[in-house]
């Protein structure tokens, strides 16, 4: 059985990412994301996508 480390999927993308890699990920795919957004017509640009909240298993 291959087992796979543990991924993270990007809230601006939807894309799997290592854990240690995704906090490199994150800032460059929010900036990208806004240079995108950018280039649209102001009525079809969207408001910047909120990193959701993740609260503790208890």
């Amino acid at each position: 059985v291959i087992r796979w480390p543990p991924a993270v999927i990007c809230y601006i993308c939807g894309c799997e990412y290592g854990t240690k890699s995704i906090s490199i990920h994150e800032p460059q795919c929010l900036k990208k994301w806004h240079q995108e957004n950018d280039m649209l017509r102001k009525h079809l640009r969207r408001p910047e996508p909120k990193k959701p909240e993740v609260s503790p298993i208890q």
